[in-house]
């Protein structure tokens, strides 16, 4: 298995998380530690599930799921020390989580650096068995369960009202010749090459042929479509109408609708990518831990994984959050302003996909067309 390193802008965001993660220490730093993202839990559900479980732990809460993984790399595998730090201050190891939340984008490479320990079925109760197959088919490589999926979304499309005459409903529209150069699309070879797929009435899991040349003619003029290319900043780009249409994520959609109502917000109809969080178990060493502590983790990691399972407790989650839960729900347990969101219809769910785990090979295909293509080659 070959080293992963993390580029540098990951290892200055890792540097940083070593500076704000100074308050994990203290009188409490016995504790067992949980890291999750800032207005992920609801601060009452929270307080609920301490009450209920009489659970003693540390919190440390992150900004993006870019910082989730930076810190469970730093926290497992510090990096190599640097000319400018000859005494290793910045590469100090963080306090290693006993439960961490991940975006599964990242889930296949915190895995194979070894940076995840496998969860044991024992551990997870009948509430995992009750979770809907495709989920834990998810969550699973090599016949192990890698973690527990919680909450998801989907790639959508956004488009300005007053400047898109006809309404945008699928994929294809993308293509249209008056949304030439008035589109964003994600810097991301996997979600753009899918929905070419999709376009073309294919699966964003079917194997890739780089050579496809229908694939390659459709990539070709959905890229001269594009004014850029940005996974970050195609909100503002939207709001100031530089852009009029934008592919992004539900989460990031949807809320931005509700300050722009000039916005719609659309699913497409053909399915689209399924996005979703998972709790995960980073690899601690034998030695790393004091017997004490390892059972307070156990305790804890059992009792958190039922808790963020129990349909008692989804409804709230997403009246709170405005995302969707693994677990199944009747739209009448939510808000009126959420049950007629498109994004969380069952149909929604049964037409997208998640994607499947690529191997090296079919990575490097990914990479290879994907760069061809914003380089203007196809």
């Amino acid at each position: 298995m070959g080293e992963i390193r993390l580029s540098r802008r990951e290892l200055l965001q890792g540097i940083l998380l070593g500076l704000m993660a100074a308050g994990c220490g203290g009188p409490d730093a016995h504790l067992p530690l949980v890291v999750a993202l800032k207005q992920g839990i609801p601060a009452s559900l929270l307080n609920e599930f301490r009450r209920r479980t009489q659970a003693r732990f540390r919190l440390q809460l992150l900004d993006s799921r870019d910082q989730l993984l930076a810190y469970l790399q730093q926290s497992v595998q510090p990096a190599d020390a640097a000319w400018w730090d000859p005494g290793g201050w910045f590469r100090r190891r963080l306090p290693v989580a006993a439960l961490s939340l991940l975006g599964a984008d990242a889930l296949d490479r915190a895995i194979a650096a070894g940076w995840l320990a496998p969860l044991p079925a024992s551990l997870l109760g009948e509430r995992w068995q009750n979770l809907d197959p495709r989920w834990q088919a998810a969550a699973r490589r090599g016949g192990q369960i890698w973690g527990v999926p919680w909450r998801w979304g989907v790639t959508a499309i956004a488009y300005r009202r007053d400047r898109v005459r006809e309404p945008i409903r699928d994929w294809a529209d993308l293509w249209r010749p008056e949304l030439a150069g008035k589109l964003t699309l994600p810097d991301h070879p996997r979600e753009v090459i899918g929905l070419t797929l999709k376009k073309m009435g294919r699966s964003y899991n079917d194997p890739l042929n780089p050579e496809d040349v229908e694939l390659r003619q459709e990539l070709g003029s959905l890229h001269r479509q594009v004014l850029t290319y940005t996974s970050s900043d195609y909100l503002p780009i939207l709001r100031l109408a530089d852009s009029w249409v934008a592919v992004g994520w539900s989460q990031d959609l949807y809320a931005t609708q509700a300050n722009y109502p000039e916005l719609a917000v659309v699913i497409p109809a053909s399915g689209s990518a399924i996005w979703w969080d998972v709790w995960v178990r980073p690899h601690v060493e034998d030695n790393a831990h004091t017997e004490s502590t390892q059972t307070d983790s156990g305790s804890l990691l059992a009792d958190w994984l039922d808790f963020v399972l129990n349909p008692e407790f989804a409804p709230r989650l997403v009246n709170l959050s405005g995302i969707p839960s693994v677990l199944p729900l009747d739209l009448a347990q939510l808000a009126p302003r959420l049950q007629r969101r498109a994004d969380l219809q069952i149909s929604t769910w049964q037409r997208s996909e998640i994607w499947r785990p690529l191997s090296s090979a079919e990575a490097e295909s990914y990479l290879n067309l994907w760069d061809q293509m914003r380089r203007g080659l196809l």
